[in-house]
């Protein structure tokens, strides 16, 4: 009697040890899980890919032993609400394209446009992203994106530090307001109430 329990005993185990056996076949890939068989999934014993030391959490699909995964959202990088001015010069209205905008709290205006309405050749160098302005025996030039500029004035060089890094807006340099004044020597006001900018080189 003994002996059949025994028999019995040892049948159970092993074919137990096939079911799992047969449910786990091959080796554990890098990430510690593999597949189920197909004979596994027939009978109940797995669903797919699985892990066995719970280090699945970073892959997205697994069954058991790890925690789903998803991708953080993105958050959306919000743009600089522009507000626009007109643009006065000798009190004639100009209309540029792109026209002046208020950003942050400061005025930007195109560098290209008001600098030749106020008699200097300017030329751009796409290859240093530099603007360079003459005028009589002045030089001026200002690189995108720096809050620096240069002038040149009969070999004298100087600086001028703006409020407002130069900027590239639909393909114009936009330079501060106040930078017309430090390099030209133009009269300028701005009425914030109204949104105006006035220039005068007279």
């Amino acid at each position: 009697m003994k002996k059949l329990v025994l028999l019995i005993a040892m049948l159970t185990l092993f074919f137990t040890t096939a079911s799992i056996a047969s449910a786990h076949p091959g080796r554990l890939d890098s990430n510690g899980g593999h597949n189920c068989s197909d004979k596994s999934k027939a009978k109940g014993l797995c669903s797919g890919y699985h892990y066995h030391n719970g280090n699945g959490g970073n892959n997205a699909g697994s069954s058991s032993g790890g925690q789903s995964y998803s991708a953080p959202t993105p958050k959306a990088t919000v743009a600089p609400v522009l507000t626009k001015v007109a643009v006065y010069l000798n009190d004639v209205k100009q209309n540029y394209t792109p026209g002046a905008y208020m950003k942050n709290g400061t005025t930007l205006v195109p560098m290209k446009a008001i600098f030749e309405s106020l008699g200097a050749t300017v030329s751009y160098d796409n290859a240093t992203k530099k603007v360079t302005a003459t005028k009589d025996s002045k030089k001026i030039v200002i690189g995108v994106g720096n809050k620096t500029a240069y002038v040149d004035t009969n070999g004298s060089t100087s600086t001028i530090t703006l409020s407002h890094p130069a900027e590239i807006y639909q393909g114009t340099t936009m330079v501060p307001l106040r930078f017309v004044s430090q390099a030209l020597g133009a009269n300028v006001t701005f009425d914030e109430a109204a949104l105006v900018v006035y220039i005068s080189t007279k």
